[in-house]
């Protein structure tokens, strides 16, 4: 995996996609944060192999510190889209008591919202923050209506079992 054409793949997928409001999102961006994040630094990406990705998650944890999301990419040719769920799934209830929340992103594992497909696909990608921090601000995107229109299944598959 090319390193440097990963990471500039990534910026071009946030500036381009996360960042830009989407008619059909009623004109809302993907992630309405994600462009204060990247323009204050607060984004730092990582890579890893998929045989370590739990090691990889765990040695950067430290850099939630100054950071506000670590991403950590992967070759996902090499771990399964449902193989990567399940260790996500292991992993967080040990890191979320301790206020750190893993998202995953694996190509192979399509994930549409009102017909946009959300995934960056060119690579697995582990997105790591604080826990309070992230649920703080889907709170304030809550009371702003950024929810409103989601099918249910995507609001509790993308939200609602961070605070189960």
């Amino acid at each position: 995996m090319d390193k440097e054409l990963i990471k500039t793949q990534l910026h071009q997928w946030m500036e381009d996609f996360v960042e830009k409001p989407s008619s059909l999102l009623h004109n809302w961006a993907p992630c309405p944060y994600a462009r204060q994040a990247r323009l204050r630094g607060n984004i730092e990406i990582v890579f890893s192999d998929s045989f370590n990705l739990v090691t990889s998650v765990e040695r950067n944890l430290s850099l939630l510190d100054d950071k506000e999301v670590i991403i950590v990419c992967f070759d996902h040719t090499d771990i399964s889209h449902e193989y990567l769920e399940d260790i996500v799934k292991v992993h967080n209830k040990a890191l979320m008591p301790r206020d750190y929340v893993i998202l995953e992103d694996h190509p192979n594992t399509p994930e549409i919202l009102n017909g946009v497909k959300m995934n960056f696909g060119k690579c697995g990608l582990l997105l790591v923050q604080r826990l309070s921090k992230l649920s703080t601000a889907s709170d304030q995107l809550r009371e702003k209506g950024y929810y409103d229109d989601w099918p249910n299944e995507n609001y509790q598959n993308v939200v609602a079992w961070r605070s189960q």
